[in-house]
């Protein structure tokens, strides 16, 4: 079913970086051979670094103004020179659904709901503002910030774009784009749709503006779990990642089922997890090793490569505590891993996954649930 192959490496770590442009002297500890020496020793052979993160702001040199205020170096430069040196690909982050940079410039292209009210925080609250992906100015800005990475960076192995997300927006893009193609905003129905036709056309464009560049990079599209609209848009995604942080939300239920779903879409995947304990970026929880092993061998067993999800530091320096404890697995991976490449599922049972009527309840609905419990309890091999 699952076919991986030597472009998506097995032993990878996504490296956060959403850093505050209150935060002053980033990168100043930074020293390319020792971070790249640390992946190394953790049998890291990919990692996931940041061009640009949720708070909008940007780590390497630019012509955009939301370049980090504090940061002290070219960073994503130096981490892909020095990895590459060790034959560790490093796939770039940009982030699409949320950019606190722009979105405080321009809050008119925030997504609105049918109350006229922003889906997410409002302009006096905490939180992220989740930018609606049918405004046109902020399209341009984002295929004109990739457009530079393809063309600045040293070479490009990946791209991973973050919060593929769009909620049926009713801001001034979404009711002209809706009323031109004759559909009524003020029935949700229709407005979920358009939704949906929005974050396909998406990916669509920010594939074309890659692939203007390159024919070969890494393509993923991150929405936090495998949806079935996800096979109208398959020739977009080179790869799938399947996020899914059990202690952080997800819940230990999630990745068996979504990841025998995500091997019926015949392209490799990886199952991402993390180094801590409560949710992406808790800096002073780190999961239990035990928990870390169990999860990435899990990936192993549904033909899945592992993704191992870290956030860096600031000043720019990996923890050692957090590569001791991901190497000590990846050492065990690396000594399977042989047995593991072009892998196939035998499975003797198909299960119907209800999020294709368009049953949802959270991120996986209850009867899949319960169906995935009682068939693994029985030892049966099944996909979704």
């Amino acid at each position: 079913m699952s076919h991986q192959h030597s472009s998506l490496r097995f032993r990878q770590v996504h490296l956060d970086f959403h850093t505050s442009e209150a935060i002053a002297q980033v990168g100043q500890d930074f020293d390319p051979d020792e971070f790249a020496d640390t992946l190394q020793r953790a049998h890291v052979d990919s990692v996931t670094c940041f061009s640009r993160c949720h708070h909008g702001m940007i780590y390497h040199d630019t012509q955009f103004e939301a370049r980090h205020p504090g940061l002290q170096r070219n960073l994503l430069v130096e981490q892909i020179q020095a990895c590459h040196k060790r034959d560790i690909r490093v796939p770039i982050y940009i982030t699409v659904g949320l950019d606190e940079f722009m979105a405080g410039r321009h809050p008119e292209w925030q997504e609105v709901g049918p109350d006229g009210k922003p889906t997410h925080s409002g302009p006096l609250q905490a939180g992220w503002h989740k930018l609606c992906l049918n405004a046109a100015p902020y399209l341009d800005y984002l295929d004109a910030q990739i457009a530079e990475v393809m063309e600045t960076m040293p070479a490009v192995d990946g791209l991973f774009f973050d919060i593929l997300l769009q909620a049926p927006c009713a801001c001034p893009w979404c009711l002209a784009t809706m009323k031109a193609k004759g559909m009524d905003p003020g029935n949700e129905s229709a407005r979920r749709a358009h939704a949906q036709m929005v974050l396909d056309e998406t990916r669509r464009r920010l594939t074309n503006t890659v692939r203007e560049h390159s024919a070969t990079c890494g393509l993923f599209f991150n929405s936090g779990h495998m949806y079935p609209s996800f096979r109208e848009v398959t020739d977009c995604f080179t790869h799938f990642e399947v996020e899914s942080l059990p202690s952080g939300g997800w819940g230990y239920d999630h990745f068996p089922i979504a990841g025998r779903y995500a091997r019926t879409f015949n392209k490799p995947f990886l199952g991402m997890t993390g180094r801590f304990h409560k949710n992406w970026g808790d800096f002073g929880g780190y999961k239990n090793p035990a928990a870390l092993e169990y999860e990435s061998f899990s990936s192993l067993a549904e033909t899945g490569g592992i993704s191992s999800r870290d956030q860096l530091h600031p000043s720019g320096r990996l923890d050692p505590y957090t590569y001791d404890m991901i190497g000590s697995v990846y050492e065990k991976v690396k000594t399977v891993e042989p047995y593991c490449v072009g892998a196939k599922a035998l499975t003797e049972i198909a299960v119907f996954n209800p999020e294709a009527i368009g049953v949802q309840d959270n991120r996986i609905d209850n009867s899949l649930a319960g169906a995935y419990l009682m068939l693994a309890e029985c030892g049966y091999q099944f996909d979704v």
